[in-house]
């Protein structure tokens, strides 16, 4: 059984720099599912890893490369391969610090039916949503059928978060656990225009409509950090906290691409070995993220140790800086 599965899709990406002018990038491990997946396995213990889990869709031009990298990460994830189609692939163009994306070979997004086929995944103890508002609704309401149980982190598309989308979430907020959007995404679903908004108001137009015991909101802030908001309703003590980034040194971030995809893997995986704490769950989100974004493409992984650190040499530089959080850190890394 596995403890985390990502419902993300894979996607090979390529890099196009339009101006400035570099040369392009290409055969870049992507999609939220891998970015979820090395999120979880970068802040687990590693007797866990098998425990991570996702689809990963091979099509006919699948390079041997890439799954030899995704091999080395030890988790759980499922190649499928299918001999009729092109592996899903799209490209992200830089033009001025901007960045869009568009597909290049037709997408295959993961559906119920695909988790529901694999015994591990069909009873995994927590999935990683991140799909549109009534996506996520279906979802959920398909495979509680067969996993009444199973714990849920919603991550919503950034193109679905619209003030009118905002009726819709809160029907679908009280069968989520722990929901996670954006800075920009939370404004923009509850249409707030201020550029210095009060995150504890921001997170309260979510968490009053949370209704799950130990339920909440983390809004992820980039370089800031994370905003930590439990519901009032479902939670005796509620917590309101913000936890600040990994890298304060911006120089060090390379590229931000999966940054919160990794995020939310890291958060979730870490919100069911502790136990459902929030500060352990938040400070593990934001080491698997501050470690995807100081390089392109997925981090390297040796000796359990991701771009050259373990996570016990990446935590003891987070409590360095941050020595008020160590002692409310309770997962035992081993």
């Amino acid at each position: 059984m596995s403890i985390f599965t990502t419902l993300g899709m894979f996607i090979i990406d390529e890099n196009r720099y339009v101006s400035p002018s570099y040369p392009p990038q290409e055969n870049i491990i992507g999609g939220a599912g891998p970015y979820a997946m090395i999120g979880a396995r970068i802040v687990s213990p590693a007797q866990y890893s098998r425990k991570i889990s996702g689809i990963i869709d091979e099509g006919t031009d699948f390079p041997v490369k890439i799954r030899e990298e995704i091999d080395t990460w030890q988790t759980g994830a499922i190649f499928r391969k299918n001999h009729n189609r092109l592996t899903t692939r799209g490209v992200n163009i830089y033009e001025n610090g901007i960045r869009s994306f568009e597909y290049q070979t037709p997408k295959k997004r993961i559906e119920v039916e695909d988790v529901l086929q694999y015994p591990e995944l069909r009873q995994s103890q927590c999935y990683h949503l991140i799909c549109s508002i009534d996506r996520c609704k279906l979802i959920i309401e398909e495979l509680g059928k067969v996993n009444p149980n199973a714990i849920y982190i919603y991550e919503p598309l950034p193109d679905d978060c619209l003030f009118e989308n905002y009726n819709k979430l809160k029907e679908v907020l009280p069968l989520i656990h722990v929901f996670s959007p954006n800075l920009d995404e939370a404004k923009a679903l509850t249409s707030t225009n201020s550029i210095n908004a009060d995150l504890t108001e921001l997170c309260n137009k979510f968490t009053s409509y949370q209704k799950i015991a130990n339920s909440g909101t983390v809004i992820r802030c980039g370089a800031s950090g994370c905003h930590i908001q439990t519901s009032k309703e479902a939670s005796p003590c509620q917590l309101n906290v913000t936890l600040p980034a990994y890298h304060q040194d911006q120089s060090k971030v390379i590229d931000v691409t999966g940054g919160g995809n990794s995020f939310c893997g890291g958060f979730i995986m870490v919100w069911f070995l502790s136990g459902q704490d929030w500060i352990t769950s938040g400070v593990c989100g934001i080491i698997s993220s501050g470690c995807i974004i100081e390089k392109l493409g997925m981090p390297v992984l040796e000796q359990n140790k991701f771009n050259g650190l373990s996570l016990e040499e990446r935590l003891g530089t987070y409590f360095k800086k941050n020595p008020q959080l160590a002692d409310k850190y309770k997962l035992e890394i081993s």
